[in-house]
């Protein structure tokens, strides 16, 4: 239990004591305004039972709980609004004991025991080779990248994995326009790279839509790709590599970390054994030339697991990955996939087979929506993409210049790093700020203004945080961070703002808890804006260095846990912060 958790159970036994029957700590909630209160109790639960309205039961309660109130307790004041009870609590019982808390965990302050070290894999970062990396994978490895951390910290052992599709139809269009084009010699080597490649995909697609007597072409140029084919096979290993190399790249700027990379290509051969297998079993039949599992009884269509022309799908392929998966980590508990919220009915259906298969392994789909710019939904097939290099160098500019603006005495260097970590900030939190489930349109003047809720934002809190202890740092009358604090002097801590800041720095253990459980980093988000609101007020408000010595031991306690606790908080969306801004 956390020591938010705690305090809330402590008003609770309060509320229970006057009303006479037991009131739980989740029917607390938060009121709509500070200067309502830090609580409230809604009494609607109870007017049946008192046979009154629930205006003139929070008054009664209000009158007794005052009088009977305890002077060591952390409740200050109880008044009836309406139907709700809402309790003030004291300021500075309440920010000793939650600081104390927070000095006491440290770097785990935050942390909780809910996996309780069990084993959970995590697939997500799963972009096509032979495709260019455009601004709508970047959800998925913000999202995965978050899910990993948040997952982590809430007690699971995480093995993050990516899967990546390189073979199949686009790469067989790929590799049939190239040998078209004048194969490799064609090609720069300051051409190789999977940008050209999703150039050559969406070129190889409209020539395919003008003429369709081509597409047989590429059906054999698939087949052989699957017959192993030493010429194809050649070019396929070549081209892909560039693919992997401008990943890899990418992966490492945005903090994308990954124990296992799995292909399509390895899990070709058994996933069509697999096939062959439901075939005898009788789970797959045959259907117009294709193979196919029914599944109308569980209202899920039909399932293709292998087309007429003998190649395989990605079900094909989904099938051998959830079996090598689990035969090289027999000991994970979950699995969980980050995908496109647009192939959940394709996992439904997979699932499905896994359960006629016998498999018994828990498998979950976690779904994301897709990314869209102003001018609408991209798609590889059409060429209408941005790609991620173009889009960060795009925004990467922007934020340069807004930081020279700022800061005209900065070197390069300190220019350089610091709008590169502001750039992250800004892209990485518009995605993770709103529900996963809802689709997200890119609006960069939002997304990167200090203003709002946005990444620099939160980042600015932390750096006006860092501001105050460095001047305090640096001046020679200023407590060490070896001087003890008495709980006394942390009781001195009783401005409004400070014991707002307090209470929002309570909280996190219990969002973090909550975003894992939900699979849902927004609510994290969400808390670090409110944070950050909290920040600039106390800021605003509260005079730190200036105050009396032992009031400012205590301000400035309080400023360093809470720059902590922000940062922890953007770490866990990973999101770094710099230094200054």
């Amino acid at each position: 239990m956390t020591e938010w958790e705690k305090v809330i159970d402590d008003v609770a036994g309060v509320i229970s004591k006057a009303v006479g029957t037991q009131v739980l700590s989740t029917e607390l909630m938060t009121p709509p305004q500070d200067e309502l209160g830090d609580l409230a109790f809604p009494c609607f639960s109870i007017a049946k039972e008192w046979k009154k309205n629930p205006s003139e039961i929070a008054f009664a309660l209000a009158g007794k709980i005052n009088h009977d109130l305890s002077a060591v307790g952390v409740i200050q004041s109880v008044k009836g609004e309406g139907p709700y009870l809402n309790i003030l609590l004291k300021a500075g019982v309440l920010s000793s004991r939650i600081l104390k808390n927070v000095e006491d965990r440290g770097p785990l302050f935050g942390q909780s025991d809910v996996g309780d070290g069990r084993e959970l894999m995590l697939e997500y970062a799963q972009p096509n080779t032979h495709k260019e990396l455009h601004v709508g994978h970047l959800r998925n490895l913000v999202l995965g990248l978050s899910l990993h951390r948040i997952l982590t910290a809430i007690g699971w052992k995480v093995v993050p994995v990516s899967y990546h599709g390189d073979v199949g139809a686009h790469v067989a269009k790929c590799v049939w326009l190239l040998e078209e084009e004048g194969g490799l010699d064609a090609i720069p080597e300051s051409y190789r790279t999977g940008k050209v490649l999703g150039e050559m995909y969406s070129r190889a697609t409209t020539r395919l839509e003008e003429r369709p007597e081509l597409k047989d072409l590429v059906s054999e140029v698939q087949q052989k790709l699957e017959a192993g084919d030493p010429h194809l096979t050649a070019l396929w290993e070549e081209t892909r590599s560039w693919s992997i190399r401008e990943m890899d790249e990418v992966f490492e700027e945005l903090g994308v970390e990954i124990e296992r990379r799995y292909f399509e290509s390895e899990v070709t051969e058994p996933g069509n054994r697999i096939v062959d297998e439901l075939v005898e079993s009788g789970i797959a039949t045959q259907s117009e030339g294709a193979l196919i599992v029914d599944l109308e009884e569980k209202k899920l269509g039909v399932f293709l697991v292998r087309k007429s022309d003998g190649t395989s799908l990605y079900a094909t392929k989904d099938l051998a990955l959830a079996k090598l998966k689990f035969a090289e980590y027999p000991d994970i508990e979950r699995s969980l996939h980050v995908v496109d919220t647009r192939q959940a009915y394709y996992f439904k259906q997979l699932f499905e087979v896994f359960t006629l298969m016998g498999f018994e392994k828990p498998l979950e789909f976690i779904g994301y929506d897709f990314v869209t710019l102003a001018t609408g939904a991209m798609s590889s097939r059409k060429g209408n993409i941005v790609t991620y290099q173009d889009f960060r160098d795009e925004m990467l500019t922007h934020v340069l210049n807004e930081t020279v603006k700022r800061h005209p005495d900065w070197d390069q260097d300190r220019i350089q790093k610091t709008a590169h970590t502001i750039l992250l900030a800004g892209v990485k939190f518009g995605m993770l700020k709103q529900s996963r489930e809802k689709m997200y349109t890119f609006d960069p003047v939002k997304t990167l203004s200090f203003e709002g809720e946005t990444g620099p934002y939160v980042q600015y809190a932390v750096t006006r945080l860092a501001s105050i202890l460095q001047k305090a740092s640096a001046d020679a009358s200023a407590p060490s961070n070896s001087d003890s604090i008495s709980e006394t002097e942390l009781q001195l801590l009783d401005h409004p703002s400070e014991k707002q800041l307090v209470i929002t720095i309570a909280k996190f253990p219990l969002i973090v808890k909550r975003a894992g459980e939900n699979m849902e980093p927004a609510e994290l988000a969400q808390w670090c804006i409110d944070m950050a609101h909290r920040v600039n007020g106390f800021y605003r408000d509260v005079k730190v260095l200036d105050a009396p010595k032992a009031e400012r031991s205590a301000k400035l306690r309080l400023v360093a846990s809470a720059q902590r606790v922000l940062l922890s908080g953007l770490y866990l969306l990973g999101i770094p912060a710099p230094k200054e801004m």
